[in-house]
């Protein structure tokens, strides 16, 4: 099942790559800028999906170099709109790479060596693949542990901070800050939340100040969708993680920090949320509907 769902995944982004093709090498509205005799093309630059993987790499490394010196003649304005079209850039480079890595992507969680007595795995590339992994690393890009035997592609946390730190405008610098520490760690996994209840509440506290701090930022549509999602987490878990016991009441340790909560961030739309919730019946099916109702989720009903 997992080999079918995976070759339904590689023909759909062949397919995706094949339209890329038509833009191959052009930059949006064909614009260039002069650095040093130079002449760089604004993301994003798609590439061609019969590139090499080396030829891949190679491309990734330079356009680093270039759009670092893009930046050196841009306004902080102009700046947020290359992360945005960089970042397209890259996803759709990654995508190219994981085609050419199925099968290493496909067996890296072997390379986990789990130790019971810590509870933590070590991570143990075999020699044959040592060279195709730091070449990747190199580049930025790291295979990502996503857990249940998959493995991602994907760019380094604070790979994108550390080149536009200090560039953007208020919000978008902000929002790299988040992203810089939050993606250190995985959120969930197999169903479960993999982090301490009090850094799901953090999750949601810094996305709720955000829209309040930048009101009119091109990034709220992009923040209130990792809001729901996180405010989902955190009123109700997941399936391996839930927030409530069988009798629907909820456990000692979420009702903890649900009080605490309540208490410092009183004017939290959370917090509204969290009071209606702990004067509820002990009924999950009905709190897991008045959680859905309330975020505007297109399931649950």
């Amino acid at each position: 099942m997992k080999k079918f769902t995976l070759s339904l995944i590689i023909i759909s982004l062949l397919y995706s790559c094949k339209k890329e093709e038509k833009s191959i090498e052009k930059p949006s509205e064909n614009i260039k800028i002069t650095k040093t005799q130079s002449s760089y093309s604004l993301p994003p630059v798609y590439l061609d999906s019969l590139r090499s993987e080396n030829e891949i790499l190679s491309h990734l490394q330079q356009r680093k170099n270039e759009i670092i010196s893009i930046l050196e003649n841009s306004s902080s304005q102009k700046n947020d709109l290359i992360y945005e079209n960089y970042k397209k850039e890259n996803d759709s480079a990654l995508v190219l790479l994981g085609i050419k890595q199925v099968h290493l992507l496909e067996s890296f969680y072997e390379f986990y060596n789990y130790n019971p007595e810590t509870e933590k795995s070590t991570l143990k590339v075999p020699e044959k693949y040592k060279k195709t992994v730091d070449s990747y690393t190199q580049t930025g890009i790291e295979f990502w542990d996503v857990g249940e035997a998959y493995t991602e592609l994907r760019m380094l946390p604070g790979f994108y901070f550390n080149i536009f730190n200090g560039k953007l405008t208020a919000d978008y610098q902000k929002y790299l800050e988040i992203i810089k520490e939050e993606d250190k760690i995985l959120f969930q996994s197999d169903a479960s939340i993999s982090i301490p209840w009090r850094d799901v509440a953090k999750r949601v506290e810094v996305r709720e100040n955000f829209l309040e701090d930048f009101p009119t930022s091109k990034l709220n549509k992009t923040i209130n969708e990792e809001l729901q999602g996180y405010k989902y987490a955190y009123l109700l878990g997941y399936d391996n993680t839930p927030t409530q016991n069988d009798d629907g009441g909820f456990t000692p340790e979420n009702l903890q920090e649900f009080q605490r909560f309540i208490k410092e961030n009183s004017k939290s739309g959370t917090s509204e949320l969290l009071k209606t919730m702990l004067s509820m019946p002990k009924d999950r099916e009905k709190m897991y509907q008045f959680v859905n109702h309330k975020l505007n989720l297109p399931y649950g009903e």
